[in-house]
Order: C-alpha cells, then sequence, then structure tokens
C-alpha cells in the first residue's frame, strides 16, 4: 500500500483504504478502482492523496526499524532551521501509517509493547507507531491520522537544541536550572519548524504543546484541556506512556506501573475517553514476560486476551517454594479471577 497524489493516479489503482469525510462518513469504499467518476469525485472531495494498494509490501516491523534508521540519520545531522532533509521524516511517517494499514493485526489484535525506547530516535518512532494506532482505532478520519503521525515522528525535535540530562529522571527531581532548560525543548522544537508549510499547523502544536496536560499543569503554556486539539492530547498521552517505561524526560517504570499511572490520572492529565482506549489496546504483560503470581508462583505469558489487557493466559514454571513443574500447567486468568499478577521479572 502506498500513498499517492490525486493528481497522478492513472485510473488502474485500487483504493486501499476508504475515504472518510470529516464526519466519518464514508465517501468511497475500499477495493474500489479509481477510475473515471471515482477520480471526478476525488478531486471534488479536495483531498491530497489517497492510500492504493501496491504489490510490493513490507512488514511492519520492517518498515519501523527502517524509519528509526531515517529519523536518526537526519536528526543527527540537523541544524536549527535548516529542514529540507526533515521531509524524509514525514514521508517515514506516511510509511508507519501504511503499515499499520497493511497488517490488520496490529490494529485488531492486543498491542504489545517489545521495542522499548533506548534514546530521542527510538522514542519518536514508538510514539509515532503508538499514536498512528490509537488514532485509527478511535476512528478518526485519515487528516487527523496524517497530522497526529507525522506531529508525533517529529515531536521531540527540540530535544536536538538541548544540553541536560533527561534518561531516567523525572523533572521533579532535577535541578531548577535543568528543568527550566529541558522544558524549553518544546518552544526549540517549534521555534525550527514554525516557517515549514509542509507541515501542517497541526502537528506543529503537537511538537509544541506534547507536554501539555488537561488539568493545566503541563508546559509550557500550561493550557487547560479545552485549549488543546483531540490530536494534540493523544500524542501527548502516548508520549507520556513511551517516556515512563523508557526513562526518556521521566524515572523509568515497568510496564504494568505506567499503566496505573495513565488509570490514575485517567480524566486528571489525560482525556478520558482517550486514555480509556490506550488502556484497551495496550497490553499490560507482553508474551514472554516472567511473572510472580499472589501465591508466590513464577510464570510466564504465554497468549493475550483480548477482553481484558491485564489477566493473559500465563504458563505456571515454578511453584512459590522453588520446585519447577514437571508437567505444563496453563491459567487463563481472563477465566480463573483469583489468580493475580504482583510483578515482573
Amino acid at each position: 500500500m502506498r500513498l499517492v497524489e490525486i493528481d497522478k493516479l492513472t485510473g488502474n489503482e485500487i483504493l486501499a483504504v476508504p475515504v472518510m469525510s470529516p464526519t466519518d462518513q464514508v465517501l468511497i469504499q475500499a477495493d474500489t478502482q479509481l477510475r473515471g467518476e471515482y477520480l471526478d469525485r476525488l478531486r471534488s472531495y479536495n483531498l491530497d492523496a489517497v492510500y492504493v494498494k501496491d504489490e510490493e509490501t513490507f512488514t511492519a516491523e520492517e518498515t519501523f526499524e527502517s524509519s528509526e534508521n531515517i529519523v536518526k540519520s537526519v536528526l543527527d545531522k540537523h541544524i536549527y532551521k535548516h529542514n529540507n532533509d526533515l521531509k524524509m521524516i514525514s514521508e517515514a511517517a506516511d510509511r508507519i501509517i501504511t503499515s499499520v494499514l497493511s497488517e490488520p493485526e496490529v490494529l485488531e489484535s492486543v498491542t504489545e509493547i517489545r521495542n522499548i525506547s533506548t534514546d530521542m530516535y527510538s522514542h519518536c518512532i514508538n510514539v509515532c507507531i503508538m499514536s498512528t494506532i490509537l488514532a485509527l482505532r478511535l476512528k478518526m478520519n485519515e487528516r487527523q491520522v496524517k497530522n497526529i503521525s507525522t506531529g508525533a515522528i517529529l515531536h521531540d525535535i527540540g530535544l536536538k537544541f538541548i544540553n541536560v540530562p533527561y534518561m531516567d529522571v523525572d523533572i521533579d527531581e532535577m535541578t531548577a536550572e535543568n528543568a527550566v532548560e529541558y522544558k524549553k525543548h518544546t518552544i526549540f522544537g517549534y521555534n525550527s519548524i514554525q516557517t515549514e508549510n509542509w507541515i501542517p499547523d497541526v502537528a506543529k502544536e503537537i511538537i509544541l504543546m506534547h507536554h501539555e496536560q488537561i488539568d493545566g499543569n503541563g508546559f509550557p503554556f500550561r493550557h487547560k484541556g479545552d485549549r488543546l486539539k483531540e490530536e494534540v492530547k493523544l500524542v501527548a498521552l502516548c508520549d507520556t506512556f513511551d517516556a515512563l517505561i523508557s526513562g526518556i524526560g521521566a524515572k523509568k517504570m515497568k510496564i504494568y506501573e505506567a499503566i496505573e499511572y495513565i488509570k490514575v490520572n485517567l480524566g486528571y492529565k489525560f482525556d478520558r475517553t482517550i486514555a480509556e482506549k490506550l488502556l484497551e489496546t495496550i497490553a499490560v504483560y507482553p508474551v514472554g514476560t516472567r511473572v510472580i503470581t499472589n501465591t508466590g508462583e513464577l510464570a510466564i505469558v504465554v497468549r493475550q486476551n483480548r477482553e481484558s489487557t491485564d489477566r493473559p493466559v500465563i504458563k505456571l514454571l515454578k511453584m512459590a517454594d522453588g520446585t519447577p513443574y514437571t508437567e505444563a500447567k496453563e491459567i487463563n486468568m481472563f477465566r480463573v479471577l483469583t489468580v493475580f499478577i504482583v510483578d515482573t521479572l
């Protein structure tokens, strides 16, 4: 699947995803051949481009890996307000949208966080992926998804222009001087791209305000929820979650601890509807995670339950006294409600 500008369509292409109106009505169904009247209709909708099917395909994992390499190579040599190469990063965001849409299981199954961010580059990619998936699950329209993806992949460009330690440290644990300098990265990032016409205004707002909170306690402007666009709220949430599990501008947490943080602040720091959808989406305990149960047994997560992202299927490995299980024994925690996970290894 690829993104093709309307003026470059030949009439032989097959629409890969439906064309939606701003009110989420289907204007043209997927699998429609874009010839004749359909081309005319697309032009009348004032769209710039649509997604069409392509014989050449890549797995989502391959796309995400190549996108991270692009982000790193471009930002490593990026100079303030010299932004021509940033278009390569925007194109990488388009490919991420395409890959997510191309693999239905990415959208339909519980999302497992496997690639924990290790630096600003992987953080930008992971926030872009998570934000794209969440926007699509919330059934946002094509324009919103594009704006979110572009803003998310560029959201922390301002970190290039500060020089304070921000790995595995909360802002309130920084020195006052360092905290002030760290908070400037949103302003620096926005200033570096604000005159670029090819970056949508909403994406620019994401770069500027991805640390705002709906209770008005964020930065740089302390805006409350009614002054923040849905796209900004969504990327701010995904940025916070990935920052918590990776330790970028935050004290590093385990995945289940970060999810508890989101739950506690649902409706306060984070938009309730968006946060609830994230909680439905993210696996609290990814497959392969070793866990300790409330009875002291050691187990490993083997499958997810889509009905409950915090109650997977586990395979018991050791009894509470350390004795290994000699026979395979699985517990579906969605069915056996007396078993709980109390920690991960």
